[in-house]
């Protein structure tokens, strides 16, 4: 296989690891399914998508969007209409429908060679009145099931969007949209329309939806996770990395690399093996576990990739000011714990101080539900204890909430 070290990029179908077994189970369910893929953000969904994108099985024509910094809906519309408009066959269905308005025609038909360009769009909003938007997009799709192959619709960070559009809008508007959207996918009866979509994002979609009080509106979706790697497909991306690198491990040098990015997730080997390779001194050296624990300590850990981790951190705000509080001191009571585990009734005394007045155990259970969707934590059944999914994660966090002023225990 070809590697190239990829801290942040998307990987080239050619060069995605272990994921196999997932892509063809996609592609088998979208013969009746819409996909929503559920993974904690650098898992790997990205790479998923683009393998969809690019290695499109056939009888599909697949349209990517990436809707993170996407705040309208009369955006999100045009957006979408650009995309479908970039591939000849689609346009052409467009160019012969009867449906759509008459200015809108002229317009498409007027721009064949600026449809990729950001003018285009701007055009096409001006082109369109904002209260048109919704009925011009649904009969546009309508007319997509003319094509001779199913149009497959990916759309990436579609959590972020929904959260743009209620923090814009208000929630009201967001509820509005995701019913929209809804009405979109479905024919009467609840039946699927023949395009299918396949959404993901950097959050669990669970906490917006529920806090919109629409948790029925993605029914449709078949939920995909996007998991680390078997040990096995984690050892084949390294020894990758590690030829590509000139890089050479003693077996226990090889062993901490996994006791130390455990489980394996593309990623967080990607970015360890790019801060070995940042080491001069360290070139033609057969490394063992004392070298890779220490630059595991010294740089993952390390002011130099703290920016690929604040994410994390940022994304707490999202619980409100006191809900935030609340999060971070249980993520902290769990990161310092002498084994990385804590029961739920220990965690529940943790959460009430923090929280102050106000704290109820709907909240607390809320709380911890969020914190296991939005993959911080899990929770283990059979002794009710949480912990880090992710040691990478852990380790961070102790590092992390010393800095705040947490004490270790």
């Amino acid at each position: 296989m070809t590697a190239r070290i990829l801290a942040g990029g998307v990987p080239e179908p050619d060069e995605l690891v272990g994921r196999d077994h997932t892509i063809r189970f996609i592609w088998d369910q979208l013969r009746g399914n819409n996909i929503l893929l559920v993974a904690p953000r650098r898992f790997g969904k990205t790479g998923v998508m683009n393998h969809l994108l690019k290695r499109t099985e056939p009888g599909y024509v697949a349209v990517y969007l990436d809707v993170e910094d996407v705040h309208d809906p009369e955006v999100f519309c045009s957006n979408l209409i650009a995309a479908l408009l970039e591939h000849d066959k689609l346009r052409a269905i467009v160019n012969g429908a009867k449906a759509l308005p008459k200015k809108f025609l002229e317009f498409v038909r007027s721009q064949v060679g600026t449809v990729k360009t950001e003018g285009f769009e701007i055009g096409l909003r001006e082109v369109v009145p904002r209260d048109e938007w919704s009925s011009i997009t649904r009969a546009l799709l309508v007319e997509m099931e003319k094509a001779e192959d199913t149009v497959l619709f990916i759309l990436d960070e579609f959590p972020q969007l929904i959260e743009n559009v209620a923090r814009k809008h208000g929630d009201e508007a967001a509820r509005v949209f995701l019913q929209w959207f809804r009405s979109l996918r479905m024919r009467q009866k609840d039946v699927l329309r023949r395009y299918r979509f396949v959404l993901g994002g950097s959050t669990s979609i669970d906490l917006t939806l529920r806090r919109l009080d629409v948790p029925d509106k993605l029914n449709d979706f078949c939920r995909v996770p996007i998991e680390a790697l078997t040990r096995e497909h984690a050892e084949t991306l390294l020894d990758a990395l590690a030829l590509a690198s000139g890089l050479h491990f003693t077996a226990d040098g090889r062993a901490a690399v996994f006791e130390l990015i455990a489980p394996p997730v593309p990623y967080f080997l990607q970015l360890f093996v790019s801060q070995i390779k940042l080491e001069e001194k360290l070139k033609d050296k057969e490394l063992g576990k004392e070298d890779v624990t220490d630059l595991y300590h010294r740089r993952v850990l390390g002011p130099t990739c703290r920016a690929y981790f604040d994410y994390y951190r940022q994304r707490l705000k999202r619980y409100g000011e006191k809900g935030q509080r609340a999060a971070l001191a249980v993520l902290q009571e769990v990161a310092h714990a002498p084994t990385g585990r804590v029961s739920d009734s220990a965690l529940y005394d943790v959460y009430r101080r923090a929280r102050g007045k106000g704290a109820t155990s709907f909240e607390f259970s809320e709380i911890m539900a969020d914190l296991e969707s939005d993959f911080y934590l899990l929770l283990d059944l059979k002794t009710n204890e949480y912990g880090f999914l992710l040691q990478v994660m852990r380790d961070w966090w102790k590092r992390f909430s010393r800095m705040v002023g947490r004490k270790p225990k």
